[in-house]
């Protein structure tokens, strides 16, 4: 993930991409063939694919995104890059008005 993310946020580039994921794989010292194959294989596009409907089941439509699921409920949460206490006071608020009802 460190390398992904180091990839998309510091060298701007697109982590959907397979080449980019291969490249990260190189990186932190993956057998690229075997991560290719494992990559494109039927599996794998099915728990991407089950992923994205989980997602969108929670109104999740932009990545990254958060959510706050409480008794199969999915409550967004504003992602605040700079002070995690503003979502951290998000969830607790979250949090006692769901325990309230």
């Amino acid at each position: 993930m460190r390398a992904i993310q180091t990839a998309y946020y510091q060298q701007a580039k697109n982590p959907s991409l397979p080449e980019t994921l291969q490249a990260c794989a190189r990186e932190i010292g993956l057998n690229e063939a075997v991560f290719i194959e494992d990559l494109k294989s039927p599996a794998i596009e099915s728990e991407l694919q089950h992923q994205i409907q989980r997602a969108r089941s929670m109104d999740g439509y932009s990545y990254p995104s958060l959510r706050l699921v409480h008794n199969n409920t999915a409550f967004p949460v504003a992602i605040d890059y700079l002070d995690y206490r503003t979502m951290l006071d998000e969830i607790k608020t979250i949090e006692s008005v769901v325990t309230q009802t």
